[in-house]
């Protein structure tokens, strides 16, 4: 099991520098992917997101790559003067038949056009093997995060588990007893309606039985503990589906107990039935986070 929360982050070494990834991951209900870069390496995005996509099933991804270029890259990244001398050549010349003074091309604006070229220049399609090769171990940080997040949410639903588990055992015991009392207490207010003496009709009778019966929770305690078992076993499991299939149980444990509630009018049972139901809404919030 896994969570949806954790940190990664991984460093190396490239041509250009170094780099540095650092991913973050919080719950949500699909797979968000944020990517943030230098904008000379923007051409790369679509690539970092379809690796981390691989590698990540669900939740909101926050990646941010962190590029510092080494001197021989800042040098590549430098204009020559000759580049420059065009530069001014050419934006002087638009500038006065357009009827701006020549002033307005100075060395700021002149940069500022030469690094939009050096940016182009530095992203080559070999630059991202180094990014890719730190991503994937920064993906492989964030796994392991969430993996002990994960195993501390499966001891902890396990746990929970165990505990309604045992209250519907307690209820299971009760519920005989229960529909006893029902059935007795249904026949004394029946007697009660007729003058002491008067024979009670049979099929009445039968009718009183009957009412009792469908109170009767074998079939919801034994579909109750069949997806606790289904649980149980989700919690080993390696499924990367099981967060869904988690949720789906707890709403079918919830129609249960509801049903089992419903059908009781015993105090104790009620009592019961309202502590199963705040151990599964405390499950149904942990596995908000679960992969």
């Amino acid at each position: 099991m896994k969570s949806m929360t954790g940190f990664g982050r991984s460093e190396s070494d490239a041509l250009f520098g170094k780099v540095i990834v650092e991913i973050q991951s919080v719950n949500r209900k699909y797979l968000e992917i944020y990517v943030s870069l230098p904008k000379e390496f923007a051409r790369f995005e679509n690539e970092i997101r379809k690796v981390a996509a691989e590698k990540v099933q669900r939740g909101l991804v926050s990646i941010r790559v962190h590029v510092f270029q080494n001197a021989s890259a800042m040098a590549d990244l430098l204009p020559d003067f000759s580049l420059l001398e065009s530069l001014k050549k050419g934006w002087t010349s638009l500038a006065v038949k357009l009827g701006y003074s020549k002033e307005v091309v100075d060395f700021s604006f002149l940069m500022q056009q030469a690094s939009e070229m050096s940016h182009a220049k530095l992203s080559k399609e070999e630059d991202f093997e180094p990014i890719r090769s730190c991503l994937e171990n920064g993906l492989i940080a964030l796994d392991q995060m969430k993996q002990k997040e994960g195993s501390n949410l499966a001891k902890d639903i396990g746990q929970r588990l165990k505990t309604i588990s045992a209250a519907v055992t307690s209820i299971e015991i009760k519920s005989p007893d229960a529909v006893s009392k029902m059935r007795q207490k249904l026949k004394e207010r029946m007697e009660g309606l007729f003058q002491p003496g008067t024979e009670i009709d049979e099929r009445l009778l039968k009718e009183v039985a009957l009412f009792a019966e469908r109170v009767d929770i074998t079939e919801e305690v034994t579909r109750f503990r069949s997806h606790v078992a289904q649980y149980e076993e989700l919690l080993k499991s390696k499924s990367l589906a099981s967060g869904r299939k988690m949720d789906f149980l707890v709403q079918e444990m919830g129609r249960e107990i509801n049903t089992m509630g419903s059908k009781s009018m015993d105090a104790t049972i009620a009592h019961q039935v309202v502590e199963v139901k705040s151990e599964l809404e405390k499950i149904r919030e942990q596995i908000q986070n679960i992969e």
